[in-house]
């Protein structure tokens, strides 16, 4: 079963890594005149993620048809300065590609401390579609996005690399630890918020 998996998604590999380039592309060039961005770029799941997925983690119901059903064979992440340049990046990405859905993925309570990102669901824009594309029956209909504060990302890609290994759930207190340095991610996007809007409010005073 993983061996037919795997040949069939690294045959169709080098399509998705030419969407995800035509998406960055274009991605980048909406975003060329927009303040606060740090970086935007596309990738296609690697080979071993894309059967971890779907092969060795529980998900319900069950996918049917992996090779179109996963939506995030295609990622992409835009980092911006702030917490506030999230919302208009948001708005500048839908004004590009189409929503499927989307959430702002953060913990429930006030009093925890964890991953925080806004992630949607865009439909594959038919122009950004690479040569061969429509003559498969077996491609992904939309891709992912995730746009977050550079503190955010500097707490989730460790945070990913380090914990999420669902056949060995990590200890209390490694729990404890991720949650310190996600609450320090937390008050440093706070902080630099406060200070942006004091400096506004001195700027326009002078």
């Amino acid at each position: 079963m993983r061996d037919e998996v795997r040949g069939r998604y690294e045959q169709r590999l080098p399509l998705l890594k030419a969407l995800a380039a035509n998406l960055e592309r274009e991605t980048r060039r909406q975003f060329a005149d927009i303040a606060h961005i740090d970086r935007i770029s596309f990738r296609a799941k690697e080979t071993d993620s894309f059967l971890d997925k779907v092969l060795e983690r529980r998900v319900e119901p069950p996918y049917e048809e992996p090779l179109i059903e996963v939506e995030d064979q295609v990622g992409g992440r835009i980092l911006v300065f702030f917490i506030s340049d999230v919302e208009p990046a948001r708005a500048e990405a839908e004004r590009l590609f189409t929503p499927v859905e989307a959430v702002l993925r953060r913990p429930e309570t006030y009093n925890v401390f964890d991953y925080e990102s806004f992630h949607a669901i865009y439909g594959v824009p038919p122009p950004m579609k690479p040569d061969g594309w429509d003559e498969r029956d077996d491609l992904p209909r939309t891709f992912e996005l995730q746009i977050r504060t550079l503190f955010q990302h500097a707490y989730a890609e460790p945070q990913h690399d380090l914990a999420y290994k669902p056949e060995t759930p990590p200890s209390d207190e490694i729990r404890r630890e991720l949650a310190w340095v996600a609450a320090s991610s937390w008050g440093s996007d706070q902080a630099l918020e406060r200070v942006r809007m004091k400096l506004a409010e001195e700027t326009k005073a002078d």
